[in-house]
Order: structure tokens, then C-alpha cells, then sequence
């Protein structure tokens, strides 16, 4: 997800992010799946579905140059995580969309010689709901978009393949995409895909299961995903199966902010993108983000 376009009632609206003010910026993006439990109302009633959930996380970590920073490595950091998740039912039809930012900061430790969680700085949190349902599940799939209430709208690259794996195997399959990653019998699973006249490339299968993340990382995605800006392990449900990664690497993208005889430009690619072995919610729990509980 970059800069998000807001439509007007004539021309689109170009509404930059937090980030974007920064001289230079990192960021690093992963891809994850889980099925959890969510409450439906119908009618009178509540029934609770289990849901595939995919994520696409987004650290972005900032910070701009001064003449009193000798050693640029111990600028303190301003960091914005962004988690979009999209829910999908067991029919692969995709029945939520919402996106949760959570603003916090890193300072350097001398003594550690690394940056760590500011803990005097408040995190705080903002959460933004998709469009209707209805609208929702045709935007994403066909449109390869994610329309907010608010009127931003992103474009989905890399995580609209997941998404539409995801629906395929809901819809055609009885195991949902999660449960696809991490079931045991693999060439049962090759094996009835294959009956169904489905490839094992339209629905992400793997020979081998994907790795489910550790029991810590777990509850940092949790606290990624959640609202709340005091979220603790006491308020944490733990989901039916994964999380998993859907992939084995990061991304990682470095940003610039130019100078130019005064004229300070947006924020530019720095060189290419990199694909690095590095787990975004390991580096989180290295920085102190970690749960405690009440």
C-alpha cells in the first residue's frame, strides 16, 4: 500500500500518508493467513463462522537528518505498522476489509548499541473500515483495489494474488486456504486438487507446509490487528489454525526525500526492491513490542 486516492466528485483526490514527510524511510511488507472465529448476525441471532483472515503487514520506519546527528544510524525512528486484513467466509466470498495503523516510536540505546521501543512515546492507534460487502468482494477481486468508508482507496499488487487463491480454494475445496498451508497430508491434498481439475499454482499449494509463526510473533500480529491501543495477552484469542507466512521472504524498500537547491522532492524508490530474509514481527519483538499481561 503507498499514497491512497481519495475520489472526488470530479477528479481523484491524492491524499498522502504519515510517512511521507520523512526524508528517508524503510519499509518492509509480509503476507500472512489465519482462520479465526467472527461473529455474524442473522436476524435476531449470532452465529459465529470461521473465517480465513489475510494480512498484509507494513513497517514503515522514518526518520529525517540533522546537523546535530553526527552518526545517522542513531536518529530515533518514527514508525507506522500498517496491517490490512481481508476476511473471507468458506465460500470465498471476501466479507470484510478493514486496516488498523499503530504509531510508535524508536530511540537509540547506547549501551545496546541498537534502536529500541521508546516507551515514554503513547502508541497510538487508528482504525478504517472497508466499503458494503457487496461492493467490497467485486472491488477487490476484479478491481484489484480496497475502498475505505472514508474514501481512500488502495491498490493491491502482490497481495491480490493471495487474496484470489484464497477465494478459489474456499470456494472449490473443502479445506480452507490456512488449513491448505499447514494440513499434514500433503499428496492427499496434490491429489484431490488435482481431481478437481485445479492447479496447484491458482491456490498457492506447496509440497512442503508452510511454517506457522512462533507463539510470541503470534500475539505481535495480534496486537498489529487489534484497535485497542492498551491490547494485552489477557484480551488475545488465539486463532483456530496459523498464522502462517505466505512467503518465505520480506520485501524491503528504501525511500528518499531529495534536495535540490532548497526544493525538497517527494519521497522516491532508493535504489531496488529486495526480497531479505527477515521476519517482521521477530524485528517488532527485538524492538520491546512485546505483551504483557494485565
Amino acid at each position: 500500500m503507498g499514497t491512497s486516492i481519495s475520489l472526488g466528485n470530479y477528479e481523484p483526490e491524492i491524499i498522502s500518508e504519515p510517512w511521507e514527510e520523512y526524508q528517508f524511510r524503510e519499509l518492509s511488507r509480509a503476507y500472512y493467513t489465519q482462520s479465526v472465529n467472527m461473529v455474524f448476525k442473522s436476524g435476531d441471532i449470532n452465529l459465529v463462522h470461521c473465517i480465513t483472515a489475510l494480512t498484509s503487514l507494513e513497517l514503515n520506519k522514518c526518520f529525517t537528518d540533522s546537523a546535530k546527528n553526527i552518526n545517522i544510524d542513531q536518529v530515533p525512528r518514527k514508525c507506522y505498522l500498517s496491517a490490512l486484513t481481508i476476511y473471507m467466509d468458506n465460500k470465498g466470498k471476501i466479507v470484510k476489509g478493514e486496516k488498523v495503523l499503530t504509531e510508535f516510536k524508536l530511540i537509540y540505546d547506547y549501551s545496546e548499541k541498537r534502536h529500541l521501543l521508546d516507551t515514554s512515546y503513547k502508541i497510538r492507534k487508528e482504525k478504517e473500515a472497508s466499503i458494503d460487502v457487496k461492493e467490497l468482494h467485486r472491488d477487490i477481486l476484479e478491481n484489484k483495489t480496497v475502498t475505505f468508508r472514508s474514501g481512500k482507496i488502495y491498490v493491491l499488487k502482490k497481495f491480490h494474488e493471495y487474496i484470489k487463491q484464497a477465494s478459489l480454494c474456499n470456494r472449490r475445496t473443502d479445506v480452507n486456504y490456512t488449513n491448505l498451508k499447514v494440513a499434514e497430508n500433503r499428496d492427499e491434498l496434490n491429489k484431490t486438487l488435482s481431481l478437481l481439475g485445479i492447479t496447484t499454482s491458482a491456490v498457492g499449494f506447496i509440497p512442503g507446509k508452510a511454517p506457522v509463526i512462533a507463539d510470541t510473533a503470534m500475539k505481535i500480529l495480534g496486537m498489529a490487528l487489534s484497535a485497542e491501543p492498551r491490547f494485552s495477552l489477557a484480551e488475545y484469542t488465539y486463532p483456530i489454525k496459523g498464522p502462517v507466512y505466505l512467503d518465505k521472504t520480506t520485501e524491503l524498500r528504501e525511500y528518499k526525500r531529495e534536495n535540490f537547491n532548497g526544493y525538497i522532492s517527494s519521497q522516491k524508490l532508493d535504489g531496488k526492491p529486495k526480497n531479505v530474509e527477515r521476519d517482521v514481527l521477530k524485528e517488532l519483538e527485538e524492538f520491546g513490542l512485546i505483551l504483557k499481561q494485565k
